[in-house]
């Protein structure tokens, strides 16, 4: 996987703000902190030209659960949750473009060389009756991080359909113990539930665990030290980025939400620079609003904001 070395990258664009909001959208907006619904309702808006192959940077994309329409499982949150259709079409973009994709555990085993790499978080059990198939039609693996105090109960996979996961190929990985925010633990809880969680997800499925994905992408300042001296070798953020050429502790990755418009998603799979800068700045924004506000009132704010925009009352 190489590092861009093609002509300067475009400058970025105005963010556009989307469709123009309803009057009843615009006044309960209204009652939000306005940066929130700013960076909430907005996307990077797209430019064309996918540069050549060789000037590909690798990118790590991150899933949460899948659905099949009309249908709305528990436990998902809908702005995270794709069409199957949506992410068959994403997996063929995918090999069409990229080549292929594949886990992060194998590419970093030099298992694979996809410039693409796949990650689900959470552990839906639309992962293993949804998403499973069609990694395998498309001749791809991922990675599963998943929480074990949530394996096994309602909406989520159980460890022996996690086990068959990882007989197909796939990955399983650590989301910590619980799907508790790490910021939100004091030192000695924090080691414990990256322990505990590396530790029981190893003796259910009978391989390592050397991943880590934070919970809502919070991390503590002390994170990838703690990590390694927990068994860790690498954490996977939430944070917007390419691969690096050389692999450090800390991985970015790019998450896939249901609002997600096609032509960006290309640009994601070329790895266009200009586009993950974009993606960089805006969640620069909304980390900023989450450690100023707290989490709490943050996930709040942002559940409103997101209700209002898909017309909920």
């Amino acid at each position: 996987m190489e590092r861009p070395s093609g002509p300067a990258a475009p400058r970025a664009q105005q963010l556009d703000p989307g469709p123009e909001l309803h009057g009843k959208q615009r006044h309960r907006l209204s009652h939000l902190p306005p940066l929130i619904c700013m960076l909430i309702a907005t996307q990077p808006t797209g430019h064309p030209a996918a540069r050549p192959a060789k000037d590909r940077a690798g990118v790590a994309l991150m899933y949460h659960a899948l659905s099949e329409p009309g249908r709305h499982p528990a436990g998902q949150d809908p702005e995270y949750t794709l069409l199957t259709r949506v992410f068959d079409r994403q997996l063929h973009r995918v090999r069409q473009i990229a080549g292929g994709g594949g886990s992060v555990r194998d590419w970093l085993l030099g298992l694979h060389a996809h410039p693409v790499l796949l990650t689900f978080d959470d552990g839906h059990i639309s992962n293993r009756h949804l998403a499973l198939g069609l990694l395998l039609r498309h001749g791809m693996t991922a990675d599963f991080f998943i929480n074990p105090a949530n394996v096994g109960t309602p909406g989520f996979a159980s460890w022996s359909e996690l086990r068959e996961m990882a007989q197909a190929g796939m990955s399983i990985q650590s989301h910590g113990e619980r799907h508790i925010y790490l910021t939100d633990l004091s030192e000695a809880e924090l080691r414990r539930s990256l322990r505990d969680s590396r530790e029981r997800i190893e003796d259910e499925i009978g391989q390592s665990v050397t991943l880590l994905a934070p919970p809502g992408g919070r991390m503590p300042r002390n994170l990838a030290q703690t990590a390694l001296e927990c068994g860790f070798h690498h954490v996977l953020s939430s944070r917007p980025g390419a691969l690096p050429a050389q692999p450090g502790t800390i991985l970015p990755r790019l998450a896939v939400t249901a609002s997600q418009a096609e032509d960006r998603f290309d640009q994601w799979i070329v790895g266009d620079a200009a586009t993950l800068r974009r993606d960089r700045l805006r969640y620069a924004g909304l980390a900023t609003l989450k450690r100023v506000m707290g989490n709490a009132p943050y996930e709040w704010a942002r559940n409103r904001a997101l209700s209002v925009l898909r017309g909920a009352p």
